[in-house]
Formats: C-alpha cells, sequence, structure tokens
C-alpha cells in the first residue's frame, strides 16, 4: 500500500460504511506532498470551492501554525477567523458563535475545535497539520456530514511525513474492512453499558 503514498499530490479516496463515528457519505482523501507544497494546496482549495460550498475548518496542530497561517490568507484576502488555546476563553466563545451564525465560512484553528463545535454548516474539513492521533482524526472529521447538513462534506488531510503513513493506513483499512478504528470500538457518544 505504501506505493499510494509516495506520488506528489496523489489522491487516495476512501468511503466509510461503518468506519467510527463517521456517516458513510463524507468523503476522505489523503494528499500526499511536501511540507513546501501545503500552502498552495491549501489556498487552491480555499479559491476553488464554489462561494456556496459551505463552512470549512482548517485543523493546525499549533497555535502559531494557526496565527502564520491567518496572516496568509489576509495576505490571499480569503476572509476568515483564528480559533487556538492561547486566546481567552470569551474570545474563544465569541469567535464560535460568529463563525456559527455563519458570518464568516472559513474557520483556521487547532484541535479545541473539532470537539464540542456542533454546526450543520461545515462542508469541507482540511487537515493542514495530519493530526498527531487517530482519535483526533476521528474528532476533526466528525465535523462534517452532521445531522442538518445540506451536503454530504469531505475530510482532506496533508500528509507530509512518514509517520502520518502509519496513521493513513490504520485509518484505510477500518474503512476497507468497515471496521471500527484499532482502540476506538467503543462510540464516545452512548454512555457505556454499565451505565459509567
Amino acid at each position: 500500500t505504501l506505493a499510494k503514498f509516495t506520488d506528489v499530490g496523489r489522491f487516495v479516496t476512501l468511503s466509510t460504511q461503518s468506519l467510527h463515528r463517521l456517516p458513510p457519505h463524507v468523503q476522505q482523501k489523503f494528499v500526499r506532498l511536501k511540507g513546501r507544497d501545503k500552502l498552495p494546496e491549501l489556498l487552491q482549495l480555499l479559491k476553488e470551492r464554489p462561494s456556496s460550498g459551505g463552512a470549512v475548518l482548517v485543523f493546525c496542530n499549533s497555535a502559531s501554525t494557526v496565527n502564520w497561517l491567518g496572516y496568509i490568507l489576509d495576505d490571499h484576502k480569503i476572509k476568515h477567523l483564528r480559533l487556538q488555546g492561547q486566546m481567552s476563553a470569551a474570545a474563544r466563545a465569541g469567535i464560535f458563535a460568529s463563525f456559527q451564525k455563519g458570518d464568516v465560512s472559513v474557520l483556521v484553528c487547532t484541535d479545541l475545535a473539532s470537539r464540542g463545535l456542533d454546526t450543520s454548516s461545515v462542508q469541507l474539513v482540511v487537515s493542514y497539520d495530519f493530526p498527531d492521533t487517530l482519535q483526533d482524526y476521528l474528532h476533526r472529521a466528525g465535523r462534517v456530514g452532521r445531522v442538518g447538513s445540506k451536503a454530504p462534506g469531505a475530510v482532506v488531510s496533508f500528509v507530509t511525513h512518514r509517520w502520518d503513513v502509519d496513521l493513513v493506513r490504520k485509518i484505510e483499512t477500518a474503512a476497507r474492512k468497515r471496521t471500527g478504528l484499532p482502540g476506538m470500538d467503543f462510540s464516545i457518544n452512548e454512555p457505556s453499558p454499565k451505565g459509567g
């Protein structure tokens, strides 16, 4: 399977029949590229999407990347909001509310936004930085295709490091076998059978 990840910019698309907590209609793409190619790829994704394309979440692994990416998007006149853990709780709440109202359709964020942000308007999730864990991947991907969504949604993940490929393989295997992800065979949303 490694051959799939060697071509720069090659897409691997998965269907997600019963991948843990992902609705089957969410399309997943893994784009293998060099670190320096991530920014042009993101800009192209954001500029090419139709104005009616719904909201976009762009996930980064650190607050500094969120801020840096924000400055670049400003330079390219791409209207967006930023959300990361170094902001005050009040500022984060205001940004959440503004995004959920639809004032701005692009939110650049850390994994803070992968939990608790419930909006049916998100149609694209981009992992600018590949998540560190399967659980983070699931939480990010779970932001699209939610109840009330008008479109199925897609998740695009930029894969730049060799160690990211291992996680991609696990996700791909789980999707192909239609099983839950390793270590994720329980539903986070449901209480455990013991009532705990």
